[in-house]
């Protein structure tokens, strides 16, 4: 028996050795300058990226792990990142205007007045949001080295709990990216002084209180995993390092003015005529493949031709009619009365009410071509939502449309109530906004499958054609995580 016990344990002391000479040799950094729980302070080591307390405790540089490189600049994308998508793009070009002396500053300083000038008025639950739905993505984008070294440490043995450390960073920032998507089991980090609603933007010192409170989750805390980022939210496409956010800044006003002139072309111009003007702007719709013909009087029992698309922004209905180059009509959820004014399609709003959606869907196909988007929200990533069957019921056949628009400096999509009127607006403020639209053979709704085992029929073949990966998410699911509520949002 304590033989056995020695083997284990021995096993267990070269498993921790292994993932303790992997890290280092993909960090590069330092950890928490020796802190330890209780005021205790470990001796100096030349490579203290990952550190064992205990049995069964390893603690890790997150800053290491979330900064491509140890440079004045590196730290400075996230803050940007939450001055502008929380506190509004005067805060960010405040921010942006203070750079050359933050340059020059030691580290500690530099973070405490990046994380000032970011934080400083925001409401706690804002910073929560911004942390939880915006800075993930950037993490995930900028850190793939460090991800690897997140692989091995989740192959440890599950009694194994490992902690995350930044100095760099709040907690607030970090903490959602580092235990939902890199799998780390609690996060050390600073934290932000102020009031229970709002915050000073004050960012207290790194103690051994903060590291002993993360140690104590590690003893509740479940098995971590990592994982992709599916869903995430704000505006900035594009990693906002100090030159490119100058240039978007530079670029803004000229964002602007292009975008009223594309919506005018769309909004003012005859149909057939404003794709090729809007292409002279920059726009392009890329068609892959042929072009199904207009829907006969006998090619439909109801009228028109039924096509259901993945959803990638608003503008997916107009997209699909500039490849036909005829206009169609589209059902959307929470459609905003400026979206409604500005769409050069006729679109109806859709009330979540099963048999009242069919009925207003029904009447419409009656009349001509129809767009339907079954996902019922939008994703940015490679990934399909969950495909909501209603739209299998409606005609005895439905046209595929796969569907990817790419952006450069802005996001089409967001979930907050007021920004997600200006959805269209932010397409068409990017330099070049491209759509891709690919018409897939119909598939029969008639065949005797359910309507269930139709929509999934649909999404797997859009998958395929996009190199996306099907999921069973929902909309539900998106807007718990992003906007902390179900979806149902009120846009008038």
């Amino acid at each position: 028996m304590d033989a056995c016990m020695a083997t284990t344990g021995e096993r267990l002391a070269n498993r921790l050795l292994s993932i303790h000479r992997f890290v280092n040799r993909n960090l590069v950094g330092r950890l928490l300058h020796n802190v330890l729980p209780g005021g205790a302070t470990a001796a100096p080591s030349p490579s203290p990226m990952v550190r064992q307390l205990g049995k069964n405790a390893l603690v890790v540089d997150a800053d290491a792990l979330l900064l491509k490189q140890p440079s004045p600049g590196a730290a400075f994308p996230p803050y940007f990142l939450v001055a502008v998508e929380a506190g509004g793009y005067v805060r960010g070009l405040v921010l942006l205007a203070l750079y050359p002396v933050l340059h020059v500053l030691p580290h500690g300083a530099r973070a405490k007045a990046m994380a000032f000038v970011s934080f400083c008025g925001l409401r706690r639950d804002e910073a929560a949001r911004i942390g939880r739905a915006v800075l993930p993505k950037l993490f995930s984008r900028e850190a793939p080295p460090g991800m690897r070294a997140v692989e091995a440490l989740n192959a440890l043995p599950k009694e194994v709990k490992v902690v995350a450390v930044s100095r760099t960073f709040p907690t607030v920032m970090v903490e959602a990216f580092l235990k939902e998507y890199a799998g780390f089991h609690a996060v050390a980090g600073r934290e932000l002084e102020g009031g229970p609603r709002y915050l000073t933007g004050v960012m207290a010192e790194l103690d051994t209180e903060s590291l002993a409170r993360a140690l104590k989750q590690t003893e509740r805390a479940p098995c971590a995993y990592s994982k992709p980022v599916v869903f995430h939210d704000g505006r900035l496409a594009f990693t906002p390092t100090p030159a490119a956010a100058l240039a978007m800044y530079i670029y803004l006003p000229f964002a602007v003015a292009l975008a009223v002139i594309r919506i005018a072309i769309y909004v003012l111009l005859p149909w057939r005529l404003s794709s090729v003007v809007a292409g002279l702007t920059g726009v392009r719709v890329r068609v892959v493949g042929p072009t199904p013909a207009a829907a006969g009087s006998n090619a439909e029992p109801h009228g028109g031709r039924l096509y259901a698309c993945n959803h990638r922004t608003l503008l997916d209905p107009v997209g699909i009619a500039c490849a036909l180059k005829r206009p169609v009509a589209a059902v959307t959820y929470s459609l905003s009365r400026l979206s409604e004014v500005l769409s050069p399609i006729p679109l109806r709003r859709l009330t979540r009410n099963r048999e009242e959606d069919r009925r207003r869907m029904s009447s419409m196909l009656a009349r001509g071509d129809v767009v339907v988007c079954p996902e019922g929200t939008t994703c940015r990533e490679p990934y399909l939502l969950r495909f909501s069957p209603l739209f299998a019921e409606l005609a005895s056949e439905v046209t595929p449309v796969a569907v990817d628009a790419r952006t450069t400096v802005f996001y089409a999509t967001s979930t907050s109530p007021v920004a997600k009127s200006f959805d269209s607006v932010y397409f068409l403020m990017n330099p070049r906004p491209e759509y891709s639209v690919q018409f897939l053979e119909p598939v029969n709704t008639e065949s005797g499958k359910s309507s269930i085992e139709v929509a999934n029929e649909v999404q797997r073949a859009l998958a395929s054609a996009l190199g996306f990966e099907g999921t069973a998410l929902t909309r539900k699911d998106k807007y718990l995580l992003l906007a902390g509520n179900e979806g149902v949002v009120n846009t008038k």
